[in-house]
């Protein structure tokens, strides 16, 4: 269950396959393609390969802070937990799992890059790498 949970942390902090976007998140990944200049197929080609750091160019590092600033949660190159778990609670899923949530949340609020770009993909991959079993 922890990690089903920390995949959709992950999820709204990354985009996904359009196709698998709500609404309001494909518009911000719509817009962010623009701003970052990173094609659809490069994106899905990243997650597909399984999110690998060294994978990720500065173009894919820079559309994950554009969608971490248009859904609110990274602002002047600072990620703000409490604001991405007041939004996660609202999830019926999450309920009953806050105090994991706010760990990884808080084990991973304060990586830091060389930029904004870097810093905000750094918590990405902190996030990610926080689902995986040894946290289980």
């Amino acid at each position: 269950m922890q990690k089903i949970y920390l995949l959709t942390i992950m999820a709204a902090l990354a985009s996904v396959a359009v196709s698998q976007l709500p609404a309001d998140v494909e518009k911000y990944h719509r817009a962010c393609l623009d701003e970052s200049k990173v094609s659809d197929d490069e994106l899905k080609q990243f997650f597909q390969n399984g999110m690998r750091a060294s994978d990720a160019t500065e173009n894919i590092k820079c559309h994950n802070k554009c969608m971490m600033q248009k859904m609110g949660i990274f602002k002047d190159g600072v990620f703000d937990a409490d604001a991405k778990m007041k939004e996660l609670m609202q999830n019926p899923s999450m309920k009953g799992h806050e105090a994991e949530i706010k760990q990884a949340l808080n084990d991973c609020k304060n990586e830091k890059g060389a930029n904004e770009c870097d810093t905000s993909f750094k918590i990405t991959m902190c996030l990610k790498d926080f689902s995986k079993p040894q946290h289980a």
